[in-house]
């Protein structure tokens, strides 16, 4: 999954919670929504980011600032139908010359199959340099519940870090 480093990490804490949420039954009533699984996460920690330390040539850190949090819906049973995701991310690259700062938003889904699979829709817009958008699509992922491991992933649009020209356009805004 080179140049996806940003979705495997959300991917790996979005699907320990989502678990943890679909494992409990519910009382038989109906319930409306329930807000909560709130995330902050602070810009305390900085990462290098191997991805793009190896396409600009020089060394590339990430840190990661903002919020998650999750929606649970039900059925008329008290089962849990389906979960949506909200995360609210500012992601900052720094060079040793230059940062660059950027949104992830967006809204993703969280659908437990009765396979014992999940499927992970998700949404936004993840880059922007400049004002002018370089990565932005819809991504769909399939994680066997059963093995915690991806089984299959689908990205439309200029979705990563990764997409043709992104990379170069990090690099560039970098040096």
């Amino acid at each position: 999954m080179k140049g996806k480093t940003m979705i495997p990490r959300i991917a790996a804490a979005s699907i320990l919670a989502i678990s943890t949420a679909l494992a409990f039954s519910l009382p038989s009533s109906a319930a409306p929504p329930e807000r909560g699984g709130k995330q902050v996460f602070d810009a305390d920690v900085e990462v290098v980011d191997e991805f793009l330390t190896e396409a600009c040539g020089f060394t590339v850190t990430a840190r990661i600032a903002g919020h998650y949090f999750e929606t649970v819906f039900f059925d008329k049973d008290g089962s849990v139908t389906r979960v949506t995701a909200h995360p609210s991310f500012r992601s900052t690259l720094t060079s040793p010359t230059a940062t660059i700062t950027t949104a992830d938003v967006g809204l993703d889904r969280f659908v437990e199959n009765e396979d014992g699979t999940l499927s992970i829709f998700g949404t936004g817009i993840h880059l922007k340099i400049n004002g002018d958008t370089k990565a932005i699509g819809l991504w769909r992922l399939e994680v066997d519940l059963r093995i915690g491991e991806l089984i299959s992933e689908e990205y439309h649009g200029q979705f990563d870090v990764g997409a043709e020209g992104t990379a170069d356009a990090i690099c560039e805004a970098l040096s």
